[in-house]
């Protein structure tokens, strides 16, 4: 081994990186299980223990009577509290509540004050705890955001059944308009230090007593008994208490063990324990898994370039191994001493691979470096330690065998013989059958993936009708197909690459010259180990292609479909209709152009009772903004006169009524010029909705630019209930009563049905869009009207928004609303996974460049004679550094171009078969492909340098003696 270090090194970078991986990998687990743990157990505050029901999820369970099941009292619960040696106690349930300072409103989690005040999870930073009914301690942001402070006054009531829209509508104390609202005064300023509660809008912690008053005020409606409730009849929430200094833990764990029925008692520890076996299904967590199996596709990856070199190794020791057993060695010393070596190269490199991961992970934890917000932590354990080295080892020896078996065949005879580098043995016919089979059954499977994936496109309503499992097939298809042809596909590698390579070969000798020519006839002479090494380069190159096309067709189908659901970069919808408005809104940086498109609201289909089925806004487009401000998906970029063109993807939205329309029907619409300061009351006054007898009812919810859903109108609630609960002496924002917009300047109009996909999300009611000549002839001015933005897409997303919401805030009840923040954000997560995808599989690419240097390098081993010969007939240093640097072209360019159209084939079989069902568009992702070649050219040329120098240092006369 001490004779072969050198050549050995390769091997050694390959295994060093592998594991370098694994024990990165190892130590990111150990850190998630870290973070959380202390997620986990942050309710604890300072306390060490917790009380719990044996089944946490029962806690609001209600019996046939309405009442609840399980409760402090029934449980025992109460009791905690005392028992001799309990310290302090923390009631944790929690409840969502309005709050509502003189300025402001917000939503905000409740929970109660501890009985001492010792073991809460917020941080107390100005004044006190609440010590008595009516006081209450705040979260620092929500008191900044209701602009309170020590000793103001904030109002709570229940988050059931009220509305924002209520509270705004005064500056009053919500008191006056609700009289069980809760009074309370700011005693205190807390500090989340976990960041518990910023996503429920900050913590308001009370007394007791508030708490439960908070719980009548919710719940009187459903249980007649409520009112009549102590504390004693909460909900069995977890209670969590610590130990008095000096008292017995343990005893004082079975003391309050014994006053419980149905709960259980468990230390921090225990319950931090028992939240990462649930949430990692008993086993290693879910992320540090996925991570891990690239850990092992790079040794995978390594183990390659190991049974390469130690071929090659044996290769050069023919001799030497000859004598061995000439003198005595046994063919068991021999395969011994091969497998000895491999574990000892296992053994050194794979150490130091997990000692630069450790090495990396320790600087990071002291330089204090976030990874998606989170603090890396340098955890060692174990496992993170000897796994690695254990895996990276065994599979260096497994690597091994095969050169060790084939060191067991050496004959003494063979002392004798010269040494014939050039491989001579050819692929046995059992092999090539295995791979022959296992490529038609790959390609089979994955023919009939894509048949069931074009007939479930074609013909969704058999996907719909079609069981679970029938759903699924093609994606199964999908992936045993790929599997088992790539397979068959390595395992031909010694068939394939050589007559790969030798074409490319010809044209690199009509372009390389002399030296090209060299270059093709020695990867002729040793296809074995050439096939390995583009092998390894195509395993990473093809996953590569895989992820990267698959991102690229998931980009373009989601944008098709964006197109459909969100037909407009981005719209302002305001109360300003004037020039002013517009102009501010063109001058943003990154809008390109606007529009302003007039709208007005649509009625028709009416029942026997006179109430509209089919509503929704229309939209005058006019000719010039298609394909600008709006995407061009009308099939025409001048509308059609006397034609309303209906979005077919709200078909779903008053099925009763849409699914009556057809393309070319005749349809009778009302027109109404609706105010823009409630144009929705225009659209869904006097229809089926308004007049339903559910006034809770809220009309129908569409997409907004987040993502979620969002009301079509502000208070739906309050406004779209019948027209017998109207309050006529309510006035809308835009000074009309409520029933006044019964009343509003209208047209009737009959016009021809085009369904059409495309959606405004912006839209009240269904969304429709007709010609400038159209509109013209109802004879109707509109009043109101929405902005419509063509943007710079090229500008960062980001700053879009910034300058978009900037200037939105600027103008009167604007609402900023467009198909960009959510293409932004369907990119963003696709590229984030592409990219994250990308930089695991590097490992693998990395070491299979690794591979390429090595090959090149055992080449200049192999034919140190030959290249002496070579140099003394008159080959330049020159010419011969040039063999091996188009040598390596051959290698990585060939595997690169095999596992790039593999690649892509499989990303777009993926696509087709996950996205069942929809009309995948194939997107290749040229500039991840030339990246790839570009990578793996420029890495051969450099993997080529330490060869070439050590090929040409060497004088022909000393080369030519032959060496052992």
């Amino acid at each position: 081994m001490k004779r072969s270090r050198r050549t050995l090194v390769p091997a050694g970078i390959a295994i060093a990186i592998g594991s370098l991986f694994i024990c990165a990998t190892l130590l990111l687990g150990n850190v998630l299980d870290s973070t959380s743990t202390k997620n986990f157990t942050a309710p604890f505050g300072g306390a060490g223990y917790s009380v719990s029901l044996n089944n946490p999820d029962e806690a609001m369970n209600v019996g046939s009577d309405g009442s609840l099941e399980h409760t402090l009292k029934n449980t025992g619960m109460d009791q905690v509290s005392q028992v001799q040696g309990v310290d302090d106690t923390r009631y944790s349930f929690e409840q969502y509540a309005h709050v509502v300072s003189a300025n402001n409103t917000r939503s905000m989690m409740v929970f109660e004050v501890s009985a001492h005040h010792s073991i809460m999870p917020v941080e107390l930073t100005q004044g006190a705890w609440p010590g008595k009914a009516g006081e209450a301690a705040i979260d620092e942001n929500a008191a900044k955001s209701l602009d309170v402070s020590m000793g103001d006054t904030l109002t709570i009531n229940s988050d059931f059944g009220y509305s924002d829209t209520e509270s705004s509508k005064s500056s009053k104390s919500s008191e006056s308009s609700d009289p069980s609202a809760i009074t309370l005064t700011v005693t205190g300023i807390t500090h989340d230090t976990d960041d518990q509660y910023s996503l429920s809008g900050g913590s308001l912690v009370v007394t007791p007593d508030d708490m439960l008053a908070l719980y009548k005020q919710q719940n009187v409606g459903n249980d007649p008994a409520a009112d009549q409730f102590t504390h004693s009849d909460l909900p069995a929430s977890t209670i969590y208490y610590s130990v008095a200094k000096g008292a017995d833990a343990s005893k004082v764990r079975d003391d309050v063990s014994s006053k419980l029925t149905g709960a259980k008692v468990q230390s921090r520890s225990e319950a931090a324990d028992e939240r990462l076996r649930e949430m990692n299904g008993g086993g290693i967590n879910p992320i540090t898994a996925a991570i891990l199996a690239f850990g092992v596709l790079a040794m995978f990856v390594a183990a390659l370039v190991i049974a390469n070199t130690f071929r090659v190794l044996v290769t050069q020791r023919r001799r030497t191994l000859a004598l061995l057993r000439t003198i005595g060695a046994s063919k068991s010393q021999v395969h011994r001493s091969v497998l000895t070596e491999g574990t000892l190269l296992g053994l050194e490199y794979s150490a130091i691979g997990t000692a630069l991961s450790c090495l990396v992970v320790w600087i990071l934890d002291l330089a204090n470096v976030k990874i998606a917000g989170s603090p890396v932590e340098f955890i060692p354990s174990a496992s993170s330690i000897l796994v690695p080295i254990v895996f990276a080892t065994l599979i260096t020896l497994l690597a091994s065998t095969g050169a060790a078996r084939a060191a067991t065949m050496v004959s003494p005879m063979e002392a004798l013989r010269p040494i014939d580098a050039t491989e001579k043995r050819s692929v046995k016919a059992g092999r090539a059958v295995f791979s022959v089979l296992l490529l038609a059954a790959g390609i089979g499977l994955a023919a009939k993936a894509i048949m069931q994936a074009n007939h479930y496109a074609q013909s969704p309503s058999d996907l719909a009708a079609a069981s679970s499992s029938a759903q699924v097939t093609p994606l199964i298809c999908a992936i045993l197909g790929a599997m088992l042809s790539f397979i068959g596909l390595a395992l031909s590698s010694q068939v394939w690459v050589p007559w790969v390579l030798a074409g490319l070969g010809k044209l690199v000798s009509l372009i390389g010259g002399a030296s090209g020519t060299v270059a093709a006839t020695n990867i002729r002479k040793n296809p074995r180990r050439v096939a390995a090494t583009s092998t390894a380069l195509l395993i990473g190159v093809t996953l590569v292609a895989t992820v990267a096309t698959g991102a690229s067709c998931a980009t373009a189908t989601v944008n098709k479909m964006l197109d459909s659901h969100y037909t407009v970069d981005a719209s302002v919808t305001t109360t300003d209709q004037s020039d002013s408005a517009l102009s501010t809104l063109k001058a943003v940086d990154g809008v390109k152009d606007a529009t302003r498109i007039p709208m007005y609201a649509v009625q028709g289909l009416k029942n026997s009772d006179g109430l509209a089925q089919f509503y929704g806004t229309a939209y005058v487009v006019p000719d010039s903004a298609i394909g600008v401000e709006v995407a061009d998906v009308f099939g025409t970029k001048n509308l059609k006169d006397g034609t309303i063109y209906v979005s077919n993807t709200y078909t779903n939205y008053l099925s009763s009524s849409t699914a009556s329309l057809t393309n070319g029907q005749q349809i009778d619409l009302t027109f109404k010029a609706a105010p823009a300061e409630n144009f929705y009351l225009g659209v869904y006054e006097g229809t089926a909705t308004w007049g339903s007898s559910s006034a809770a009812q809220e009309p129908e919810e569409s997409p907004s630019q987040d993502g979620s859903e969002t009301e079509s109108s502000d208070s739906t609630d309050s406004d779209s209930a019948s027209s017998e609960t109207h309050d006529d002496s309510m006035d809308a924002a835009g000074g009309l009563a409520l029933d006044d917009y019964a009343s509003l300047p209208s047209a009737d109009k009959t016009l021809t049905v085009q369904l059409t996909d495309f959606a405004i999300t912006s839209s009240a009611g269904v969304p429709m869009v007709m010609s400038q000549s159209t509109a013209k002839s109802l004879g109707l001015d509109s009043k109101a009207s929405e902005i419509w933005l063509d943007l710079d897409t090229d500008q960062p997303a980001s700053d879009l928004v910034d300058n978009l919401t900037k200037a939105a805030d600027g103008l009167p009840q604007a609402q900023l609303d467009g198909s960009f923040i959510m293409r932004t954000l369907f990119n963003r997560v696709i590229n984030i996974a592409m990219f994250t995808l990308l930089a695991l599989l590097s490992a693998a690419l990395l070491i299979a460049l690794v591979g390429v240097a090595n090959t090149l390098s055992l080449s200049v081993i192999e034919r140190q004679r030959e290249s002496a010969t070579l140099r003394a007939i008159g080959m330049t240093a020159g010419q011969l550094r040039a063999s091996l640097a188009w040598e390596a072209v051959l290698i990585s360019i060939g595997a690169g171009i095999v596992g790039i159209i593999v690649g892509a084939f499989y990303g777009w079989l993926g696509s087709i078969t996950l996205f069942v069902g929809t009309d995948v568009v194939a997107a290749p992702n040229w500039s991840v492909y030339l990246s790839v070649l570009l990578l793996s050219l420029v890495a051969a040329l450099l993997a080529s340098i330490a060869p070439a120098r050590r090929a040409i240092k060497v004088p022909p006369v000393e080369a030519l003696t032959e060496a052992d």
